[in-house]
């Protein structure tokens, strides 16, 4: 049975009492997001804002530009804002709870450092039940610019070169499962082999040192999303690990002042090695 638990700036939720994923909208953040992700009764496998990257928050959304906006990074404190914006929680819409699935739908503003508003967001996240080894998050997005064009873009050039090929969802792991194994559903396992490739899934998998369990995460992208399937940005070295779908990987996405983006995502955690039939 899910149960959900809300504070001001946090929603929860739990499976027979145990959390498996946390939502956060914090009124002085950059951006809502989930921390942490894990099965029923297992270690977390999400890290939030490490050292390295300060902006790499658990399972997030955001974007390198839009309208040459950066939605991905962030000022350093005190430091100009200048070119930068944040995606401000607006309100929690709907919140659910049962033996069925737990699910919320949230509004968020995506606002330059001038107060602009460029893009309303609506984010709908679904847990649907677990079974023994694995669990299913769907995370839709639904875009809409505010009265005027929007450009939906990154900074391109060599793979990961000075904050390129960042745009999307992404889930940062914890440094102490990395570096773990890379799969997508071409059969490629090495990271430079996956970067800027298209495949329908990615996952990870690494040994918890805390149980001495291996689980992964995997992220199926959807056939109704643009461009599918998706191109990957991804990461797999010591204290650094990370996957995410790029859609705009080679080339910007235009949305007319009345046109909607809607993305659809798959998030599968999963006990022991990557089962393609777990991302049908």
């Amino acid at each position: 049975m899910f149960s959900l638990s809300q504070t001001q700036d946090s929603l929860t939720v739990a499976w027979d009492g145990q959390e498996v994923i946390g939502y956060h909208f914090p009124e002085d953040g950059n951006r809502p997001f989930c921390h942490p992700l894990n099965l029923p009764g297992a270690p977390p496998l999400t890290m939030n804002e490490p050292g390295d990257h300060v902006h790499h928050q658990g399972l997030w959304v955001a974007w390198k530009k839009v309208n040459e906006v950066n939605f991905w990074e962030q000022p350093g404190p005190g430091s100009d804002p200048t070119g930068f914006g944040k995606i401000v929680h607006q309100r929690i819409v709907t919140q659910n709870a049962d033996a069925n699935g737990a699910s919320l739908v949230a509004e968020n503003a995506w606002i330059d450092w001038q107060g602009t508003t460029h893009l309303t967001e609506q984010r709908e996240i679904t847990i649907h039940p677990p079974t023994d080894d694995t669990m299913r998050i769907s995370v839709s997005l639904t875009l809409q610019p505010n009265e005027r064009e929007v450009v939906l873009d990154l900074r391109r050039g060599e793979p990961g070169a000075d904050g390129r090929f960042y745009s999307g969802m992404a889930i940062r792991f914890d440094n102490i499962i990395t570096p773990g194994s890379l799969l997508d559903d071409d059969g490629r396992t090495e990271a430079m082999d996956i970067f800027g490739q298209q495949s329908r899934w990615c996952s990870f998998t690494s040994q918890h040192p805390t149980d001495n369990k291996t689980y992964g995460v995997a992220i199926v992208d959807h056939p109704d999303n643009p461009r599918y399937p998706t191109t990957w940005w991804v990461r797999n070295r010591e204290n650094y690990c990370l996957i995410h779908p790029s859609l705009v990987y080679y080339e910007p996405l235009r949305l007319a002042s009345d046109e909607t983006l809607r993305l659809q995502y798959s998030v599968v955690l999963y006990r022991g090695e990557p089962d393609a039939a777990l991302f049908a």
